[in-house]
């Protein structure tokens, strides 16, 4: 299981190195993908960082900003889209300004090291709760397949470290020998990203249908960091007015399923993509029937729960920009995506990773054009 999990290490830093090397001319600030256009304060402006050929680039550069000013004292706000959504997401971007000391130097470095620790710790729990269930520890390797580790270890987003806690809980609550990590695990998940408050949620309601209420309290008291910092935020920030709720159940979703893919089709990668997205979605509904389905058929285990919790969840999410994109579908969905595919890895019913195969074709085709750059630079 080591082994397996350094292999995951290995190949995650060897990507990393060799994007680093050919796509960013050395600068490890190009992972954060910063927009040409990204206004940025004078601290970290110029040489500082790395500016890739678009305007707009992606949500990692905010998170580079949150981590070089966690606690909201140097006027960073101006520069970030939403403050208070990227803020109240403090668990990758504190803990690298926390080990760096505050060093700006240090802080982006930290960060990506702090991305390969999650990598570590989810392939070896992936691969222990393969062998737990007498599959072999190879299938550890399989977490660098989720599309939210995928999508962290080439833009710097924050979602690898919700899929490393989605696995370390479900891996956890199988032995009484582990079970003292749910708690930390579950108080870190909300800090990592608002979503992962559905972690506790799911622990506390399998809990109480299993009348275990020190546990359930237990679980619903690991929401209180959460609690108490997005308050700190809330009150440092600007409000956030972006109309996240549904307005009807799964709005969002299926404004995006009607309108269908809107970009131009006119390379073939292009038509490649556009395609890839239209399976990405089908995935998307894949794995919401499966829940669907659990819930109707009244199975209740934690994994079943966690599902169906986060299934319940998506159908309050009505911003067309979360359905827009496999890349931001395949982040807020891949604590759904993790739970199918260890329910398939459990039952030995391969029909529950169905979903997650059909994201991985548009993330991968991201991952060609990136490797394109490497080759070229090198």
């Amino acid at each position: 299981m080591v082994a397996v999990a350094a292999v995951a290490v290995l190949c995650a830093a060897s990507w990393i190195a060799l994007n680093v090397a050919g796509n960013y001319g050395g600068h490890i600030s190009g992972l954060f993908y910063t927009g040409s256009k990204q206004a940025l304060p004078a601290e970290l402006d110029g040489s500082h960082t790395y500016r890739v050929n678009d305007d707009v680039g992606y949500d990692g550069q905010f998170y580079r900003l949150v981590a070089h000013d966690p606690l909201i004292q140097r006027g960073f706000v101006a520069f970030v889209d939403n403050p208070s959504l990227r803020w109240r997401r403090i668990g990758i971007p504190g803990l690298a300004s926390l080990l760096a000391f505050g060093n700006d130097s240090a802080v982006d470095f930290t960060y990506v090291a702090i991305q390969l620790v999650f990598v570590l710790l989810g392939a070896f729990w992936l691969a222990q709760y393969a062998q737990d269930r007498k599959a072999h520890a190879a299938w550890g390797l399989a977490f660098l397949l989720i599309p939210a580790v995928a999508v962290s270890l080439d833009r710097m987003t924050i979602d690898l470290a919700l899929a490393t806690l989605t696995i370390g809980l479900i891996h956890s609550s199988t032995s009484g020998e582990r079970r003292w990590a749910i708690y930390p695990i579950l108080c870190a998940a909300a800090l990592v990203r608002e979503t992962g408050v559905m972690l506790p949620a799911a622990w506390c309601l399998y809990s109480a249908m299993r009348r275990d209420w020190r546990a359930a309290v237990s679980g619903l008291g690991c929401a209180v960091p959460a609690v108490v910092w997005w308050t700190y935020v809330y009150r440092h920030t600007p409000p956030d007015g972006t109309p996240w709720l549904a307005s009807y159940p799964f709005s969002g979703l299926l404004d995006r399923t009607i309108q269908g893919v809107q970009a131009p089709v006119a390379t073939l990668w292009l038509r490649a993509a556009s395609v890839f997205e239209e399976l990405a979605l089908a995935g998307i509904w894949l794995a919401l029937a499966f829940s669907f389905y659990l819930a109707w058929k009244r199975r209740y285990g934690l994994l079943e729960v966690t599902a169906i919790a986060f299934a319940a969840f998506a159908a309050t999410l009505g911003k067309f920009d979360i359905w827009a994109s496999a890349y931001a579908a395949g982040r807020t969905m891949s604590p759904l995506l993790i739970v199918l595919g260890l329910m398939a890895l459990r039952d030995r019913r391969p029909m529950f990773a169905i979903p997650l195969l059909l994201i991985l074709p548009r993330i991968a085709l991201q991952y060609e054009a990136q490797l394109r750059g490497v080759l070229r630079g090198i």
